[in-house]
């Protein structure tokens, strides 16, 4: 795959998982007729137990990652990344966390998560599928009874997961998308509950599920619903109880109101038109946490990745859900996807194979003024996290994400 291809592939799963969309938010897909069985396929090119990746994985370059980060355009007001591994560790910023002060972007800020949230939200459902509280082949309907309209054929648990559901998104219509919509309603409370309830009022992408990949954030709504009715909390108290605890990841938090960023941290920003025809920056730092509101700092995620990967969330069972990817179409795929027209996501992870042969796992996120992903190689000889500070609403800066990606991995 081209590195151009990779930007595409990798911003393409840049989508939204925040309770309000960003500018960039897709239209609802018009419903396609699909008639087929959905089969999975555990990933072997990234076996641990193979020496396949470490074999063609190049030695840590700081300089590649200096230079990627000092790529970032203007329209990027601060970038963090992070790389880590058995060949050594990096840290490094760029830009300014406060555009007044001109304060540096602090090496231990801390960045709201976004779709990123959703890797979490897999692993608690994972957790609760391994204590039998819930079952991946059951219907959605059979444990929410009165949330997916009475249309819909049983949806698999499992498939809200995978993002073979077929359930509908949000459409631009639904919730403010302009810079000055964002800016004025970027405190507005939207439960998951109402979320659900305006996107399925749009046409399925498909209609039989398991039978095609779409990404999207209705089914995790979904799930994060399903989580607070099998334990009578919030998702956001078991993402803390069952992960961030036990893990010690203290600079990490799953906020249900707060609105602002504790410790350390580089501001968010859009550009808003003017009358003149120019544009200025507004601080939208604080905002509605909303359903993809984790926050979190590059050293925090990870030891998170690291332990997922490592067996300590999830038993044998469970942990291989999060690399079976469905042997499917991908839906409205392109020749930049890294499945090449198949689905190359599986329970809150995506499957990427660089230019150079190595394949890495992880999640990217965006939500207004914050962009960010986490990746490693199977076998965590090389882990990157990283964030930046779009002022365009959402995670679009293609070129910067390629070039943190191709240096951390393929330099």
């Amino acid at each position: 795959m081209p590195v151009a291809s990779l930007a595409c592939a990798v911003l393409g799963a840049v989508a939204l998982g925040t309770a309000v969309p960003t500018v960039a938010v897709p239209a609802a897909r018009p419903a396609t007729a699909v008639d087929c069985t959905g089969h999975t396929t555990r990933d072997t090119t990234s076996d641990p137990t193979r020496n396949t990746t470490s074999d063609r994985l190049p030695e840590l370059d700081p300089q590649a990652l200096r230079q990627a980060l000092s790529s970032a355009p203007d329209r990027v007001t601060g970038v963090l990344a992070r790389a880590s591994g058995p060949d050594g560790h990096w840290t490094g910023t760029y830009g300014a966390a406060d555009i007044t002060t001109g304060a540096p972007v602090p090496v231990a800020g801390r960045f709201r998560l976004g779709s990123v949230t959703k890797t979490f939200i897999a692993t608690v459902m994972l957790q609760l599928a391994a204590e039998h509280r819930v079952d991946l082949d059951q219907p959605v309907q059979h444990y929410l009874p009165d949330v997916l309209p009475d249309s819909y054929p049983p949806i698999p648990v499992r498939t809200l997961l995978n993002f073979t559901s077929g359930l509908p998104e949000l459409s631009q219509d639904d919730l403010p998308t302009t810079p000055d919509g964002i800016v004025a309603h970027r405190f507005d409370d939207h439960p998951l509950a109402e979320l659900v309830a305006k996107a399925v009022r749009h046409e399925r992408p498909f209609t039989e599920p398991g039978c095609m990949q779409a990404y999207g954030a209705t089914g995790y709504y979904v799930a994060a619903m399903l989580v607070e009715h099998l334990t009578g909390h919030t998702y956001q108290q078991e993402i803390t109880t069952r992960i961030l605890q036990p893990l010690h990841l203290r600079a990490t938090t799953a906020p249900q109101t707060d609105t602002t960023i504790p410790g350390p941290h580089s501001h968010g920003y859009i550009a808003v038109p003017r009358p003149d025809g120019g544009s200025q920056l507004v601080d939208i730092t604080e905002q509605a946490p909303g359903a993809g509101g984790m926050i979190a700092t590059t050293a925090d995620l990870d030891r998170f990745l690291t332990a997922l990967f490592r067996g300590q969330l999830l038993p044998p069972t469970e942990q291989a859900e999060l690399f079976d990817v469905p042997d499917v179409p991908y839906l409205g795929s392109t020749d930049h996807d890294p499945g090449q027209g198949r689905a190359y996501y599986a329970a809150g992870l995506m499957r990427v194979t660089l230019p150079n042969g190595v394949t890495v796992w992880g999640k990217t996120g965006t939500t207004f003024g914050y962009t960010n992903g986490m990746f490693t190689t199977r076998d965590l000889r090389r882990r990157l996290v990283y964030s930046f500070n779009p002022t365009t609403g959402g995670g679009n800066d293609l070129a910067l994400v390629t070039r943190i990606l191709s240096a951390a991995f393929a330099p």
